[in-house]
């Protein structure tokens, strides 16, 4: 196999898992030390679950993803499905709210995925360019 034959593959590849990871049926959220049905979600927020948020909440729509933080210790207290009316309450003492409105957009600690596939789309069609 060349390493032509070998770009495009991978090309292929990042296209076909790029297609794949669109999702329409609600935000994507990391989720942790929240309740979701009868099942608790990373009690601690040492590694989050990717959650599905449900379109409403007692009537308000799950548009934003959220992050607690505590202000002190800097540690991520809480993340999940918010509505707006989360997202602009008043800041609690000592807590810091970050909300959000893309999918897994509520995590500083992983990149995102459809950010580290586009980056390496672009290496391969520029080495591809490049052993053309």
């Amino acid at each position: 196999m060349t390493l032509k034959t070998w770009h495009v593959y991978w090309l292929g590849f990042f296209i076909i898992s790029s297609l794949l990871s669109i999702q329409a049926n609600g935000l994507q959220c990391y989720g942790c030390n929240i309740i979701v049905g009868r099942k608790y979600i990373d009690v601690g927020c040492t590694n989050p679950e990717v959650i599905t948020c449900s379109h409403s909440h007692k009537g308000f729509k799950h548009r934003f993803c959220i992050k607690t933080e505590s202000a002190a210790l800097g540690i991520i207290l809480t993340s999940g499905c918010a509505t707006s009316r989360h997202c602009h309450q008043q800041e609690l003492p000592g807590v810091k709210i970050h909300c959000c409105d893309s999918d897994r957009c509520n995590s500083s600690h992983r990149p995102e995925g459809r950010l580290l596939t586009c980056i390496c789309l672009l290496i391969s069609l520029t080495l591809l360019q490049v052993q053309l």
